[in-house]
Order: structure tokens, then sequence, then C-alpha cells
């Protein structure tokens, strides 16, 4: 468990996690993996992060939003809130969990996709360190400075969320134009995602003991 205090109500801090339906999981790793591979490495680490979440007594509750029965079956099954999707689009399932957290008494979301294989407790930590203003924004980038990996919003509304292209950059330059406070974290572990075929590629050359083709034994 963390070693962090049980957070004030004044304070109350919700992790959202968006997963897409087990049958498109990481469609662009399809080079590297077949479909039940695919289907594995997505059930693995959404089970790795929501331990890592529930882990942290700073994190209130956590929201798997997901179109997914099977995922929402998951995560409830590790204490987690399954939200169903309502609209199609990662920034739409976001903004719902957002306004679902916020109605529910939420100060802030910390947002983190399940294809993070190196994020760390020290991760999670130094990112809700960094959130000390009642209003602000911390992102952490991914290793090529282009997507987010991470995000905490201050309050869960304080920005629309722009994942994509650059988001990133976009993420940031909407909360500076929104006169919020920005804080950019990096790390190494929370840098990687497996989103592509050369992402799979660093991972495994750094983790030698990893073995993907055990996930669907």
């Amino acid at each position: 468990m963390s070693s962090s205090l049980i957070p004030h109500p004044s304070s109350l801090i919700f992790a959202v996690i968006p997963v897409k339906p087990l049958r498109q999981a990481k469609s662009r790793l399809a080079r590297a993996l077949k479909p039940p591979l695919r289907q594995a490495l997505v059930r693995s680490l959404l089970s790795r992060t929501l331990d890592l979440l529930n882990a942290n007594d700073r994190i209130a509750g956590t929201i798997v939003i997901s179109h997914d029965v099977t995922v929402l079956e998951l995560a409830r099954n590790q204490n987690a809130i399954g939200l169903a999707e309502s609209e199609s689009g990662l920034n739409a399932a976001i903004t719902q969990a957002a306004t679902w957290a916020r109605a529910h008494g939420a100060k802030a979301i910390l947002i983190v996709p399940t294809d993070l294989p190196l994020i760390a407790e020290a991760d999670i930590d130094a990112m809700l360190d960094l959130a000390t203003k009642p209003k602000c924004v911390v992102i952490a980038p991914d290793r090529r400075e282009e997507g987010t990996n991470a995000l905490l919003v201050r309050p869960p509304d304080a920005i629309s969320f722009a994942y994509g292209t650059s988001s990133f950059e976009a993420h940031r330059v909407q909360a500076q134009e929104r006169g919020l406070p920005v804080s950019v974290y990096r790390s190494s572990t929370i840098a990687l995602d497996l989103d592509v075929p050369d992402d799979l590629t660093f991972f495994q050359e750094g983790a030698a003991k990893f073995d993907l083709h055990s996930l669907s034994e």
C-alpha cells in the first residue's frame, strides 16, 4: 500500500481507465501479435494497472469505461467502477467518465491508459504531488513527446480532452490558454506505451524475462 495519507474529501481523486472492446484491442500491433495475444496483453495490463491504482490510498476509486461487458466485469471483479460507454470515441468516453466522477464528488481525475507496462507506484504519487493548485493540469508524455501517457486534471472538467495526434502539445497548450498551471512529469517507466510494434520491441529488449506468449496460456 502507498504510505500516503487517506485523502480529505476536498481533494477527492478518481482514476479513469478507458478500454476499447477486446476484439479491437491494440490493432496497431497486428503485425506483431495475433488477436488472442493482443487481447491477453490488454487483460493482463488492465489487471496490473488496477492493482497499482487500488494500492494507492490517495485514489478514492478507479473508473473503467468501456463498451466491452467482459472488460467491465473484469474491472468490477477488481473493485473498480465499471462504466458502460454511451458514445464512441476516446475523448467522448473520458468526458463521460469525468462527468460521472465530478457528479460523485471528485475534485480531480487521473487518466491512465491500459498500455503502460512499466508504470510504477512512484509515477502515480509523483503526478499527484505535482497537482498542488485548486485548478491545474499534470501531463506525462510518451517517450516520443507526442502522445499523452497520463493526465491529471483538477477539476475534472478543467479542459476538453484532446487525445489523438500530438495530444501532449494539445493538452498543454489548451491548459495554458485557460490560465491553468501546467506541470510536465517525465519518467522512463511512464513514458513507454505499447502502441506500435516498435514499442513492443523496445519493451521486450529491456525486459528479458518478459514472455509475451505466456499471457495466452
